[in-house]
């Protein structure tokens, strides 16, 4: 089966794999791979490093913007998950949503890889996939507990 440059570029975009995504639009600039091409051929490209790193460093693609904020809540075993682009757009709708101020708030990519559990639906998703589906942000996500993949609404 034959993964396409444009499938390779939406997983990069999707995953926050600001390098790699970049890479790639630079390669579709300069007219060296088209969108249905083969993926394989990015590997053999005279790629223009730094240029496609200066790209990667301004985030032309404006490539993750919303992370997700884990928030140490008042019980010291739960903690918020929420979706913003700050850790103040986090901290603050935590605190206008649950009436308390969060101990410590984290950026937490590492994650949205793991398959959580929604309690709510009995769903399993990782939270880039959720992130599609958000339409406003900052947007809570659910509380887990330390140590567990269960979110709860």
């Amino acid at each position: 089966m034959t993964v396409t440059v444009k499938e390779v570029f939406d997983f990069a975009v999707e995953t926050d794999m600001t390098q790699l995504a970049h890479r790639i639009y630079w390669a579709l600039g300069e007219r060296l791979v088209e969108l249905q091409d083969d993926s394989e051929l990015l590997h053999g490209l005279p790629y223009d490093d730094p240029a496609i790193d200066s790209m990667t460093e301004r985030n032309v693609l404006g490539i993750g913007r919303v992370q997700l904020f884990v928030l140490e809540t008042a019980n010291v075993e739960w903690y918020s998950f929420i979706l913003a682009e700050s850790s103040f757009e986090a901290f603050h709708l935590h605190a206008d949503l649950f009436r308390e101020r969060p101990r410590n708030v984290t950026r937490s990519e590492r994650l949205m890889i793991p398959e959580m559990l929604l309690a709510d639906t009995g769903e399993e998703v990782n939270l880039y996939d959720y992130r599609k589906s958000v339409v406003e942000f900052p947007a809570y996500v659910g509380h887990a507990k330390a140590g567990e993949r269960v979110l709860y609404r």
